[in-house]
């Protein structure tokens, strides 16, 4: 027995935990902005957080370009 499923499945799941690890890391620049100190290391930490994950997002999307979606995967 052959089970297959689109690729664009495997987009989709990933689509989700993107959004779900967006939706936690706004609430905790919210809250690193609001209850932290206002000082240099919390702005620094902040920033290449914010930097590291626009280039996780940014490689991820270069490679997924690149990959024909409409494929399926045999099981």
């Amino acid at each position: 027995m052959v089970i297959e499923i689109s690729m664009s499945v495997l987009l989709i799941a990933y689509g989700v935990l993107v959004l779900a690890f967006l939706i936690f890391a706004l609430v905790n620049l919210y809250h690193i902005l609001k209850f932290g100190f206002l000082g240099f290391e919390s702005f620094f930490v902040t920033f290449i957080f914010i930097a590291g994950t626009i280039l996780v997002l940014f490689i991820t999307y270069k490679l997924g370009v690149e990959i024909d979606w409409t494929q399926t995967i045999a099981f």
